[in-house]
C-alpha cells in the first residue's frame, strides 16, 4: 500500500491510517505499534507541542470511528504547507480496505476493538492540552475594529521571558473557489529581540502582502500567553485560531447588527 510520510514541504506524520493494514495482521503486532505511537506523542505532549500531532490524531479518530462503522479507510494526500495547516472536509477521501483473509479479519477486527477506545482517550488526553494552552492566551484588538471584516491584517506576542517579538501579518481567504471553508495564512515579518523599533514601522517596513495605504489601515491583534510554550507548534497555531475566532463573531456581530437595522 503506498505510503506518504512526507511532503514536499517536509512536514510529516508519526503513524500513517494505513497502520492496520501493514503486514503482519497481527494483534500482538499491532498493540506494540499503537502503544510505540503514544509513546512518541506523549513526548511531544509533554514538551507541549501541539502541532502536526493533533491533527494527526484527530485524523486517526475519524479513521478509526469510519473503519468501525462502514470498513472504509480514511485518509489524505493533502500536501501540508504549514505545520499546522487543516485538514477540511475537502481534504479527506476514502477507499476500501484490502482483501483480508478469514484470519486476518478475525484479527482486524480484534485490533480494532483493542484501539477505538485508546485513540479516543488518547484523543481526549491532547484536547485537554490543546484547551488549557488555548486558555492562558488572552487576545487583545490594538486599532482599526471598523476594518475587522476585510478579514487581513497584523497580530503580535512579546515573549516576556526572552523579550522576543514575533509580528505576524494575516490573510483569511476561502479555501478554494467553491468552498465556504476558510483558510488562514500568516507570515512572520519579524522576529527579533524587542527594541526602540514602533509596531508601525516594523509594519511599514517589513510586510508584503498588503500595500502601503492598507498597512495602517488594517486591525492590529495584540497576543499574550501565560506560560512559556513553543512558538511553531503551539502558540503560533492558537493565535491564529483566536484571531479566526474573534473575526467571526465581530463579523457575525455586525451582520446581525445590519439585519435588525434594515428590519427596523
Amino acid at each position: 500500500m503506498a505510503r506518504r510520510k512526507k511532503n514536499n514541504k517536509g512536514i510529516e506524520f508519526l503513524m500513517e491510517t494505513d497502520w492496520l493494514f501493514e503486514k503482519p495482521i497481527d494483534q500482538e503486532h499491532k498493540e506494540y505499534k499503537l502503544l510505540s505511537y503514544f509513546q512518541k506523542m506523549g513526548e511531544k505532549l509533554d514538551n507541549m507541542e501541539l502541532y502536526p500531532g493533533f491533527i494527526e490524531l484527530s485524523l486517526h479518530l475519524v479513521s478509526i470511528q469510519t473503519l468501525i462503522k462502514d470498513r472504509k479507510l480514511i485518509y489524505t494526500d493533502k500536501k501540508f504547507e504549514t505545520i499546522d495547516d487543516e485538514l477540511l472536509v475537502k481534504d479527506l477521501k476514502t477507499k476500501s480496505i484490502p482483501k483480508l483473509s478469514d484470519d486476518e479479519m478475525v484479527e482486524f477486527i480484534n485490533i480494532l476493538k483493542f484501539s477505538a477506545p485508546r485513540v479516543h482517550e488518547y484523543f481526549n488526553i491532547a484536547k485537554s492540552v490543546w484547551t488549557i494552552v488555548y486558555d492562558t492566551i488572552e487576545l487583545k484588538l490594538k486599532k482599526n475594529k471598523k476594518n475587522i471584516s476585510q478579514n487581513k491584517g497584523f497580530f503580535y506576542y512579546l515573549e516576556n521571558k526572552t523579550n522576543n517579538l514575533y509580528v505576524w501579518e494575516y490573510n483569511i481567504k476561502n479555501a478554494n473557489r467553491s468552498s465556504i471553508e476558510k483558510k488562514t495564512q500568516v507570515n512572520l515579518i519579524y522576529s527579533k529581540p524587542k527594541n526602540n523599533l514602533t509596531l508601525p514601522k516594523i509594519i511599514d517596513t517589513f510586510s508584503t502582502w498588503f500595500s502601503e495605504e492598507e498597512k495602517s489601515k488594517l486591525p492590529l491583534f495584540e497576543m499574550k500567553s501565560k506560560d512559556l510554550f513553543p512558538i511553531n507548534e503551539t502558540l503560533l497555531p492558537l493565535f491564529k485560531r483566536k484571531v479566526i475566532s474573534y473575526i467571526n463573531l465581530e463579523n457575525y456581530n455586525q451582520r446581525k447588527k445590519a439585519i435588525q437595522i434594515k428590519v427596523n
